[in-house]
C-alpha cells in the first residue's frame, strides 16, 4: 500500500531565508496514535499544530529505527543491517557508490566517501551539532562526545541503563567515517544535549556545551541542531529504565517537548527566521505505507521490511515564517525533510533526497 499521490505537491519558487534549523526526532508512533488521538498527547497534537504547520501526509522511509535516521541526514536508503538497528557497529561490505550518490552493499558505518548534511555544512563553512540526550551519563557505556562503539564491536546501548537512555542507533552522524575518523571533528559536532539549565554530564569534555547554553546567543546556535531525546523521552521505552516514567509513552514525549520547544522558540536564533521540525522516525511495525516515489535501496529488503515504507507518522513545523494553524496535505517523507533543509541552507541534495517531488513550499510557508 502506498500513500497519497505526489500530484498535489507544492513547490516554492524561492525558498524563504531560514537561518537556523532545529530537528527533534521521536520514536515509533503512527499518525493515528498521536495526532489522531490528541487526548493522549495534547501538547504535540493540539498545542503545537495551533502554533505552526501540521504535515498530515508525512511518511517514514523504513523500519526499524536506524535506517530512518540515516535517511534523514544523508538520503541513503535502508539496507539489511541498518534495518536490523545495527547491533554490531560494522563497516560496509561490497560498497560502491552509484552515480546517484547511493552507496551499495550493506553495513552500518558508511565509507568516508559518503557525505551527510553535517559534512555538507562543514564544507560550506556553516555550523551544525547533533545534541544527544544522556550521552555520557554512564561513561562506561559511551563517551559524552561522539559516543559510539568501536568499529566492529557490539553496540552496548541497544537497551537503556539506569540513568542513561542514550542509544547509538538514534545518533545517525556517528555512522559515517566522514564524521568519526577525525576525533576532534566528531567531538565538536556530536555532543551531549545537557540539561534544560545548561548542566552537562560529569564526563563532558572541557568546553563541550549543550543546547540550552548554545541557544543563549545567535552566534553560538548552529545552522542545524539535530536533537535526539533519550529512550524514555522519545517514546521508545515504556515503562522507562533510565528514569521514572510518566502516565504513558506519549505523556513522556509531551513532557520533553513542553520543556524544550519553548526554549527553542524563545531563542533569538529561532526568532530570526528559524525553523523547528518535530517528526517521528517510523510508525508501528504493522504500518508500512510509503509516499513520494520511494524505492528500495540496493541489496535491501523492502524499506518497510514487509511493505514499501515506514508508515504515516505526520510532522510539525514551527517558524515565524509559518502561519499558525496551517494544515498541509502534501505528501512528504524523510528524504523530503533532508531535501528541504538542504534547499533552505543552500546545499545540494544528497542521494535519494534528489528523488523526492517536492520540498517544504507554499503549502507550508504560504
Amino acid at each position: 500500500m502506498t500513500g497519497p499521490s505526489s500530484a498535489a505537491a507544492s513547490k516554492s519558487p524561492k525558498p524563504p531565508k531560514v537561518r537556523h534549523i532545529f530537528v527533534i526526532v521521536l520514536e515509533n508512533q503512527g499518525y493515528a496514535a498521536t495526532f489522531g488521538n490528541p487526548s493522549a498527547d495534547p501538547y504535540l497534537a493540539q498545542t503545537l499544530p495551533s502554533q505552526g504547520a501540521l504535515l498530515e501526509s508525512y511518511y517514514a522511509t523504513g523500519h526499524a529505527s536506524n535506517d530512518n535516521y540515516i535517511s534523514l541526514v544523508s538520503g541513503q536508503p535502508p539496507n539489511a543491517q541498518n534495518q536490523a538497528d545495527c547491533p554490531q557497529f560494522d563497516d560496509f561490505t561490497g560498497a560502491t557508490m552509484l552515480p546517484s550518490g547511493v552507496e551499495t552493499g550493506t553495513g552500518c558505518v558508511y565509507p568516508a566517501e559518503v557525505p551527510n548534511i553535517g559534512t555538507q555544512l562543514s564544507a560550506a563553512g556553516k555550523s551544525w551539532k547533533a545534541y544527544q540526550e544522556d550521552m555520557g551519563n554512564d561513561p562506561n557505556r559511551e563517551a559524552a562526545a561522539c559516543g559510539r562503539p568501536a568499529v566492529g564491536a557490539t553496540d552496548e546501548t541497544q537497551k537503556a541503563a539506569p540513568g542513561d537512555g542514550y542509544a547509538t542507533r538514534h545518533d545517525p552522524f556517528v555512522y559515517f567515517h566522514s564524521v568519526i575518523d577525525e576525533a576532534a571533528f566528531c567531538d565538536a559536532h556530536v555532543v551531549a544535549l545537557g540539561s534544560p539549565t545548561g548542566a552537562m554530564p560529569a564526563a563532558a569534555l572541557k568546553g563541550e556545551t549543550g543546547l540550552a547554553k548554545d541557544l543563549l546567543h545567535v552566534s553560538r546556535t548552529p545552522a542545524l541542531s539535530f536533537i535526539t531525546p533519550n529512550l524514555c523521552n522519545d517514546g521508545h521505552d515504556y515503562p522507562c529504565t533510565s528514569q521514572p516514567s510518566g502516565a504513558s509513552a506519549l505523556a513522556d514525549i509531551d513532557g520533553f517537548l513542553e520543556t524544550w520547544v519553548p526554549k527553542i522558540t524563545s531563542s533569538a536564533a529561532y526568532r530570526k527566521n528559524g525553523l523547528l521540525e518535530i517528526v517521528f522516525d517510523e510508525a508501528s511495525n504493522s504500518e508500512t505505507e510509503a509516499c513520494c516515489e520511494e524505492t528500495p535501496g540496493p541489496g535491501s529488503p523492502m524499506p518497510g521490511i514487509t511493505g514499501p515504507g515506514g508508515g504515516r507518522v505526520g510532522a510539525i513545523l514551527l517558524s515565524p515564517l509559518i502561519k499558525p494553524g496551517t494544515l498541509s496535505a502534501t505528501p512528504y517523507n524523510h528524504y523530503s525533510s533532508l531535501a528541504s533543509w538542504e534547499t533552505l541552507l543552500g546545499l545540494p541534495r544528497l542521494a535519494d533526497a534528489a528523488t523526492v517531488p517536492s520540498t517544504f513550499g507554499t503549502d507550508v510557508f504560504g
